[in-house]
């Protein structure tokens, strides 16, 4: 049992999530449910960064970070399209969270360093 909580400690709660039930078989809807789902915990976490980060600022130094956050809004959006043209295909599905989820865990990173 030990070796098995050490095993899945290691494995994202995304990796689990695709790895589990219609998900696991390939199912389009159950993946990316599994890569909004990755997406919403990792927007939360940046929201909650965002506001610790904003709490130990001077108010200058918030003006600037609030500046720096909607700048970095755009551009995270920018990098991470959503095609829904006829053709695009069911991939985009899972690649648009899967892009936000990246830019947004890049983002948390760079916020815990901010000073």
């Amino acid at each position: 049992m030990f070796i098995l909580a050490l095993a899945l400690a290691g494995v994202s709660t995304l990796d689990r999530c695709l790895a589990s039930g219609d998900a696991a078989r390939g199912v389009t809807d159950a993946m990316a449910a599994c890569y909004d789902a990755d997406y919403r915990r990792a927007d939360a976490e940046l929201n909650a960064t965002y506001r610790t980060t904003m709490r130990r600022l001077t108010p200058s130094r918030q003006a600037v970070l609030r500046a720096a956050q909607r700048q970095w809004i755009a551009r995270r959006d920018a990098a991470c399209p959503l095609d829904l043209s006829p053709g695009a295909g069911t991939i985009v599905r899972l690649d648009h969270p899967a892009c936000l989820s990246k830019q947004t865990v890049t983002r948390i990173a760079w916020l815990r360093r901010y000073r």
